[in-house]
């Protein structure tokens, strides 16, 4: 009996904690709640899991998956919707593996650790609006806007890359946008 009172707040309270967030902006992930060493930078709208906290810091798990030999971890087997850019492969806790229709192989992966508080956001879509208030004012600002539907999830980061180092994108303008057009339905 004494066990189930020490028990049950503790449960309650890990319950109620316990949930997801996205990402507000890139944000390293920090091996301890101190934030010294980067394990790595999760992007932006990345869904995270919340763990517990302390004090400044949330501490977190993300749950993706990567081709082997990266250190890129995507939030979709097959898809190249970037969400966590690993320091070192050896953080990664390997949990499966499984193939896309390609017969690509895909590494089921996961990694914990301690992000700011104020990198956290609960509204996915307003994060992803900064996403299209950018793609629009800087993309709109050159030339026409090609629709966000144009293209699937795995062709913008290429056109991106081409076309955020003419506009002049910073990686966390440029991971924004990909994310919000990556996003849209």
């Amino acid at each position: 009996m004494r066990i189930i009172q020490i028990l049950a707040p503790l449960c309650v309270t890990t319950m109620m904690f316990a949930g997801n967030a996205f990402l507000a902006k890139n944000a390293p992930l920090f091996a301890d709640a101190n934030g010294g060493s980067a394990l790595g930078e999760l992007i932006i709208a990345s869904s995270v899991k919340e763990l517990s906290k302390s004090g400044d810091f949330t501490e977190v798990e993300y749950v993706g998956f990567m081709p082997e030999g990266s250190t890129v971890v995507y939030e979709k087997a097959g898809v190249l919707m970037v969400g966590f850019e690993a320091a070192n492969a050896s953080n990664l806790k390997v949990l499966g593996q499984k193939k896309d229709e390609y017969d690509t192989v895909w590494i089921n992966v996961s990694i914990k650790g301690f992000v700011k508080n104020d990198t956290l956001g609960s509204d996915k879509v307003k994060i992803l609006d900064t996403g299209k208030s950018l793609f629009q004012g800087k993309c709109g600002s050159c030339h026409a806007l090609h629709a966000e539907s144009e293209f699937e999830p795995n062709v913008w980061p290429s056109i991106l890359e081409a076309m955020g180092q003419q506009a002049g994108l910073s990686k966390a303008e440029k991971s924004s946008i990909e994310k919000y057009l990556q996003n849209f339905k």
